[in-house]
């Protein structure tokens, strides 16, 4: 599982499988007692696709940090398809 980034003790990461089957997006937990999952654009949007346990606020920080980082995020998800021979893919949103 490649992870992207770590911050206020949350865990940003891909599942390899989802990978190989999803556009792009990022998995977010604490642990495993709370997790999120938002489908991320390159051009900065992100959607929400589930929740299980973060509060609004939480969200809002996820989010942020998501964006604040995305370059980074997005050149890390290019290596790791690269180095694995997978299509990067993303979502695009309606």
């Amino acid at each position: 599982m490649p992870k992207f980034l770590e911050m206020y003790g949350w865990r940003f990461f891909a599942v390899m499988f989802d990978l190989l089957n999803e556009p792009f997006h990022i998995h977010v937990t604490d642990k495993g007692k709370k997790e999120c999952k938002y489908w991320v654009i390159p051009d900065g949007h992100m959607q929400l696709a589930y929740n299980r346990g973060f509060s609004t606020a939480d969200r809002n920080k996820i989010e942020r940090a998501i964006k604040e980082n995305l370059p980074t995020i997005l050149n890390q998800y290019k290596t790791y398809c690269d180095e694995n021979n997978i299509k990067p893919t993303y979502k695009t949103l309606r």
